[in-house]
């Protein structure tokens, strides 16, 4: 092996180091804490879940196993009146602790779905007045354990005030920093499924419908838009708001391939990207590409594409993976959630990249 080659490598085993110790805390990965205690000043969040992973034996719980159909369930996750922006107040374990729903997020309630109808009838009523706006559909990204995703967008949710239905298409992550190519195989796996909960939303429900995709949930996103538009599937024509990708772990080139074979393409179309994200340096190492989309560095790779990019490199935090700077850095959140006042403009043809870098502002 070259130089260049054993160099590659050892970057690519230390960014795997670095995260098992991210992920290594002290809260335990893929369970939830239950507490149905009503603490003043907490907020609870609805969260719908749609997934093709397979059921496990904890309750409400799925594993990183692919099942043959989808799942549904509603979950109320109660989040801390002490809660910080961009975080999850995960419960410690140490000593055999109890979660405590004043300091902690935790589960007030879970239900199953029963079938797809139950499903729309669900999210129709969470639809009602009191309750309007778009219909969010977060899809997650690599390495994630069914309850991360659920608790994260519950605080995604929570902290950019989003009002609509928030619904979370959870795929069959492995939960594992060596799962890279089994979830690369889950989200081909998984368009099929992505296809169905879209059109099913599109024909049953009235709200329009936004997007959001994170890491490698943004390629499932795509290749599912993609798919949709080959097989005549003009289910979403006019019902989508916008597609929003948060540091999308997509090789450029395949990316701009995807863009040019969805038709229509949603607009607004956001793409958030951080030169400074460690999890997606390691992807490129795993994929020998110099970057990837959520950290390209030649923008020039993006001219002429109808698209807006966020650079939120001003906002990593030094010791940190930096792999969702959107939804963790409480000063992203603020500026973006500020943004909605002066939107980016709405571009219906290609007619050039519109690159904005935000930075934190001055105390």
């Amino acid at each position: 092996m070259g130089a260049e080659g054993s160099g590659g490598l050892v970057r690519a085993v230390s960014l795997v180091l670095m995260l098992l110790l991210a992920l290594g805390g002290c809260h335990p990965r893929g369970s939830f804490s239950f507490d149905a205690e009503q603490v003043p000043g907490t907020a609870v969040q609805a969260i719908f879940v749609a997934t093709d992973r397979k059921p496990s034996d904890a309750p409400l719980g799925y594993s990183g196993l692919r099942a043959t159909g989808l799942s549904y369930a509603k979950i109320a996750v109660s989040i801390p009146p002490s809660h910080r922006p961009g975080r999850i107040e995960w419960p410690s374990v140490r000593g055999g602790a109890r979660p405590d729903p004043a300091r902690n997020f935790v589960v007030r309630s879970a239900e199953s779905l029963g079938s797809a109808s139950a499903f729309q009838t669900a999210v129709r009523v969470e639809g009602l007045p009191g309750h309007s706006g778009d219909i969010v559909v977060f899809v997650h990204g690599y390495n994630n354990t069914f309850a991360e995703s659920v608790y994260r967008l519950a605080q995604f949710s929570h902290d950019y005030d989003l009002t609509g239905p928030q619904v979370l298409f959870a795929w069959s992550s492995s939960a594992s920093p060596l799962g890279y190519l089994y979830d690369r195989d889950s989200v081909t796996y998984a368009r099929d499924s992505l296809e169905k909960v879209l059109t099913d939303l599109a024909r049953h429900q009235t709200g329009k419908i936004f997007l959001v995709g994170h890491s490698m949930g943004s390629q499932l996103v795509l290749e599912t838009l993609r798919q949709m538009t080959l097989d005549g599937n003009h289910a979403l024509d006019g019902r989508l708001s916008g597609v929003t990708l948060v540091s999308p772990d997509i090789d450029v080139q395949v990316f701009r391939r995807l863009l040019e074979r969805i038709k229509p393409l949603p607009q607004p179309f956001v793409v958030f990207i951080s030169h400074k994200d460690q999890a997606l340096r390691l992807s490129a190492d795993l994929t020998g590409q110099p970057d990837r989309l959520g950290s390209v560095s030649d923008l020039a790779q993006l001219a002429q594409l109808p698209i807006t990019v966020i650079d939120l490199s001003a906002f990593s935090q030094l010791g940190d993976l930096n792999h969702m700077v959107a939804a963790t850095s409480p000063g992203a959140i603020a500026l973006i959630k500020g943004m909605e006042q002066s939107p980016p403009p709405t571009v219906d043809r290609p007619t050039g990249l519109l690159d904005i870098v935000l930075a934190p502002r001055a105390p």
